[in-house]
């Protein structure tokens, strides 16, 4: 038994015959750390900038913008102008009654942009119109039994 122990013993290996190898390990480890950590950092930044948040938009948007109130209630959309002029626009959106998605479709049928409307909430939504023609609002939250013809338009001329 004691044969076997001593055999055993002696060909394991010891901490000293991989010390240089366990450093040269998290020597690496370390240089992949701080160069994903960089490269992270670097793609936050480009993405915190490159998205459209309110305050961001409203400086991007030469000019006073045009002011449409959206007034929404199940299941009809309330608008304070059916007509816009091309150039920035503020929609201030709303809701009476429950949630309901607000949707902005070019006559494609593309989105252009969207926002929530919410009870007791103005949230102000800001588009930068440079495509005369007429665009539909659809609700994007399902808000009832009568949710799919929740739709209106407006034309920009």
């Amino acid at each position: 038994m004691a044969v076997f122990w001593k055999v055993g013993a002696s060909s394991m290996p010891r901490d000293d015959d991989y010390k240089h190898v366990a450093e040269a390990g998290y020597a690496i480890r370390r240089k992949y750390f701080w160069a994903l950590l960089a490269v992270s950092l670097v793609l936050f930044i480009i993405g915190v900038l490159a998205f459209p948040y309110p305050k961001v938009m409203e400086a991007k948007i030469k000019g006073e913008p045009f002011v449409v109130k959206i007034n929404s209630k199940q299941f009809q959309w309330d608008l304070s102008a059916a007509q816009i002029p091309l150039g920035p626009v503020r929609f201030d959106v709303t809701s009476q009654d429950v949630n309901h998605g607000f949707g902005i479709y070019d006559e494609k049928g593309g989105l252009v942009t969207q926002s929530q409307a919410m009870p007791d909430y103005v949230n102000k939504l800001y588009v930068n119109f440079t495509k005369p023609g007429k665009y539909k609002i659809w609700c994007l939250e399902y808000c009832g039994v009568a949710h799919h013809i929740m739709a209106t338009e407006f034309e920009v001329k």
